[in-house]
């Protein structure tokens, strides 16, 4: 007989103390990702251990706008892979983020030494409107003798979707280079360009 009544007094109480705590103010810190915040990847760029630098600066661009200031302050970092990887994540986020970095990343894109960062801020620059100036510069990295940066080129240009629908020929003539059974053609390079002609012509409207 009293069954029904402790089952029904519980029940009673835990609604009271649910809708309790749902009264109660919920404390919300900072964002965080794979359990740390902005801060702690922005002072771990300049840390000794390039796997801890490359690390940080990658985990920067999950956060979005939160990162706008040491993304931009990324793009004098000394180390190559550092200013690349920045540039590429504010080109992706877009908005007052890539506004705020234009002067920076058009300095990149004309005088930086490492041709991988010029192509970084060149596809920053691309998306920020500025494809007539600098789309460029991604075309003439799809020829470049070294296969990663060739693959990157590729890939940075897909990105752009049906806006960089002038890199359309350029990719098919690399792709007809390296499509399977062309002899002394090259598979990697062959798939980044047919991934990007992908990326152009099925997101065109």
């Amino acid at each position: 007989m009293y069954q029904p009544l402790v089952a029904f007094w519980i029940a009673a109480f835990s609604l009271t103390t649910v809708a309790f705590a749902a009264e109660l103010p919920v404390e919300v810190g900072p964002p965080r990702v794979a359990g740390r915040t902005v801060q702690q990847y922005a002072i771990d760029l300049d840390h000794e251990d390039r796997v801890v630098r490359l690390r940080a600066v990658k985990s920067l661009g999950a956060f979005g706008a939160s990162a706008a200031e040491p993304l931009r302050d990324a793009l004098d970092h000394q180390d190559a892979a550092v200013r690349y990887t920045a540039a590429v994540h504010l080109g992706r986020i877009g908005g007052e983020t890539l506004k705020a970095a234009q002067q920076r990343l058009q300095q990149l894109a004309g005088d930086e030494t490492s041709f991988a960062v010029q192509m970084a801020a060149s596809f920053a620059l691309c998306r920020q409107g500025l494809l007539e100036q600098h789309l460029a510069l991604l075309i003439q990295g799809l020829r470049f003798p070294e296969r990663g940066t060739s693959c990157s080129a590729a890939e940075l240009i897909g990105q752009l979707g049906p806006s960089a629908a002038a890199a359309i020929a350029p990719l098919q003539q690399i792709y007809d280079r390296h499509r399977p059974g062309v002899k002394g053609g090259d598979y990697h390079i062959g798939g980044a360009a047919k991934n990007a002609l992908r990326k152009i012509q099925t997101s065109s409207p």
